[in-house]
């Protein structure tokens, strides 16, 4: 199985700690997001990694080819209008990678080991993971669900069962489904300004069935906020992957 990690966007919310860096570089303890989430990868036995990049893709490239890769592939895409659009676009961009099982990742995602052990032994075509909070706030990717499998997902959902945890699973004719969808998502009206969530919410509306899973109590948090970074440093205990650090200081 492979993984792409979304990561082409500035994190203009987290200025002024992504003035010169994106998010999934943000340094959390002596790693960076990035590193934590290609370390958890490996562990769970993800033989290849293909970041999509943007704003400051060459720092992000550089940090990679200072990353210890034994025994994985890492490539890098490059979104060329990361400035004006969002993640369904940069998910397009690297469309030719959706050829095999696939896991795909934010490049804010910061989540304990055992997120990604319990998303990867789901079996399902399409599996999209879930936390129920006790409120949920209007950037979260909300998700329905009814008798177990997801009935929609979008931002503006109200009676919502869950927030969607943003690493998700496609297998078999899953990823089939998935391009089937996002290039049919990709010409419609203000598509640049989408998450790929919206190819998610056109699987449902063909009749396709999806199944969720729920994470429980187990650590996952997007890095939105100068706040969510806070957070995910005061559990770093639980989203350490404890490998070793990269040579590269990110400054």
């Amino acid at each position: 199985m492979k993984a792409i990690i979304l990561a082409a966007g500035k994190g203009q919310r987290l200025q002024p700690y992504t003035n010169e860096i994106p998010k999934c570089l943000l340094t959390l303890d002596t790693q960076t997001i990035l590193e934590h989430q290609i370390n958890h990868l490996k562990t769970c036995d993800i033989d290849e990694v293909n970041v999509v990049v943007g704003f400051a893709s060459n720092k992000v490239e550089e940090f990679l080819g200072n990353y210890d890769s034994l025994g994985m592939k890492i490539n890098t895409i490059y979104n060329p209008f990361w400035e004006t659009t969002n993640s369904l676009f940069s998910l397009w961009a690297a469309r030719f990678q959706l050829n095999s099982d696939v896991v795909l990742l934010n490049g804010d995602d910061v989540f304990e080991l055992e997120v990604m052990k319990q998303i990867l032994s789901n079996k399902d075509d399409i599996c999209v993971p879930y936390k129920v909070k006790k409120e949920y706030a209007a950037e979260d990717m909300k998700i329905q669900i009814k008798d177990g499998l997801l009935s929609s997902i979008g931002k503006n959902l109200k009676n919502a069962s869950g927030e969607s945890v943003g690493i998700r699973v496609f297998r078999n004719e899953g990823v089939e489904i998935l391009k089937r969808s996002l290039e049919k998502e990709i010409r419609t009206e203000s598509f640049n300004l989408k998450w790929y969530a919206s190819s998610i919410e056109r699987i449902l509306q063909r009749g396709h069935k999806i199944k969720t899973l729920n994470i429980n109590s187990l650590y996952w948090h997007d890095v939105d906020y100068p706040n969510d970074l806070n957070n995910a440093k005061l559990n770093i205990n639980k989203i350490s992957s404890k490998k070793t650090a990269s040579k590269l200081k990110i400054v």
